[in-house]
């Protein structure tokens, strides 16, 4: 009965103060909106990274380059590894292929940007891969309409292509794609297949593919060109067992000793994921203490209105003790009152986080949800605030003698 009544009387303070109050509420709002949405979007980045790596490489795939990791290294080390690195041509791309049958999938591509023409219409700069047809397997290009170019049209270099849904849109608004031309870099092909609309990486589209035979790649831009080789475990196979054949298999065609380096990168799923958590951590590091001063900031805000309140009741605190209120009556009302403000203020915060990784998800293109993780932490955070922030004016107010209050002008 004590605590409900000292609840009752915090909840009419409150509500007979209700600027003050509403002003207290939006500090701890902003702190705990801030904290969560940071660590949604983190979170975001770290679940979009992953969705769009297996976009680009495939499922359980990896790639064997001249220079795989670009993003990771700087002009001099760059220059360094091309100067290190033989290409890889397409003799040995075979060659490899052979080798290692048994074990992997292997899809030699190269790519270029250039645009794409039907009729009067233009899409400019289409990112056009040459591969063969296994890559269809390797990378899981779906397609929403027609087929991939198979291995009779790979090997005899056919004039047949694969595009994504922007050219399409582009190209042919109004009209089936499938057996219309296209011409690229002045050469007609037909269009065999549309791929499913991917959506978008990091602001850029993945619908701009246009997919042709490594050979009719080869006719326009030639083979002096350095393969990307797709490389994916048979069935059976794991990941790391096909990782190591295929780099052992690749060594020994080039003749390197034991203990000499690769002159030849790797890339895995993983490495482009790291890429990805290195970034969120770091702004992790700057980011989540910058916005962890809000929520001290709301602290120090509850404090102070807190020790306003009590100062500003002094004659009514003295008017209750005198008519029988202890210390802990004094003292729990003050806390119940700090604390149902960081209460409220924590519980408005996450609705409106709630709210702003809708929007993050359109802006992304992805979902971005609240972590659990962090969710717990806003109302552990908001009623810890209102604990804290609440002790020292508690303590103030049930110190207070009674007749001194009494004396206090109202």
């Amino acid at each position: 009965m004590a605590i409900a009544g000292a609840l009752r009387i915090a909840a009419d303070t409150l509500v007979a103060h209700r600027l003050r109050s509403a002003l207290t509420v939006l500090g701890i709002v902003i702190g705990i909106a801030a904290v969560v949405l940071v660590g949604a979007t983190i979170q975001g980045l770290n679940d979009y990274a992953v969705a769009t790596t297996a976009q680009a490489f495939g499922s359980n795939t990896f790639l064997v380059s001249q220079v795989a990791s670009v993003g990771n290294l700087s002009r001099k080390e760059l220059a360094d590894r091309l100067r290190k690195n033989p290409e890889i041509d397409r003799l040995e791309a075979e060659k490899l292929a052979a080798a290692t049958s048994g074990t992997v999938r292997l899809a030699p591509t190269l790519q270029a940007m250039t645009d794409v023409k039907a009729g009067s219409r233009t899409f400019l700069a289409a990112s056009v891969t040459g591969s063969t047809a296994n890559l269809e397997l390797i990378r899981d290009i779906r397609l929403a309409l027609g087929r991939f170019f198979n291995e009779e049209e790979s090997r005899r270099a056919r004039a047949v292509v694969v595009v994504g849904q922007d050219v399409v849109d582009e190209l042919f608004p109004a009209a089936d794609p499938l057996g219309k031309q296209v011409r690229i870099q002045g050469r007609p092909f037909t269009v065999i297949g549309v791929q499913e609309r991917q959506g978008s990486s990091f602001g850029a589209s993945l619908d701009r593919q246009v997919w042709m035979p490594l050979g009719a790649f080869e006719k326009i831009w030639g083979t002096r060109r350095s393969l990307t080789l797709f490389v994916q475990p048979r069935e059976g196979v794991s990941f790391e067992e096909a990782h190591d054949e295929t780099r052992m298999q690749l060594r020994t065609l080039r003749r390197l000793r034991p203990g000499a380096s690769d002159n030849f990168d790797t890339l895995t799923p993983e490495a482009g994921r790291s890429f990805v958590a290195r970034l969120t951590g770091i702004i992790t590091v700057a980011i989540v203490p910058i916005s962890s001063v809000a929520l001290f900031v709301a602290g120090i805000v509850v404090m102070n209105m807190m020790l306003v309140s009590v100062t500003e009741r002094t004659r009514e605190i003295g008017i209750r003790k005198s008519l029988g209120a202890r210390r802990r009556d004094i003292y729990t009302q003050i806390i119940f009152e700090s604390t149902m403000l960081t209460v409220a203020g924590g519980s408005i915060g996450i609705l409106l986080s709630w709210l702003g990784t809708l929007g993050l998800s359109r802006a992304f293109g992805a979902p971005v949800a609240i972590p659990l993780t962090y969710l717990v932490l806003a109302v552990a955070v908001s009623t810890s605030i209102g604990l804290g922030a609440g002790l020292y004016p508690a303590y103030v107010a049930s110190k207070m003698p009674p007749t001194e209050a009494l004396r206090a002008e109202t």
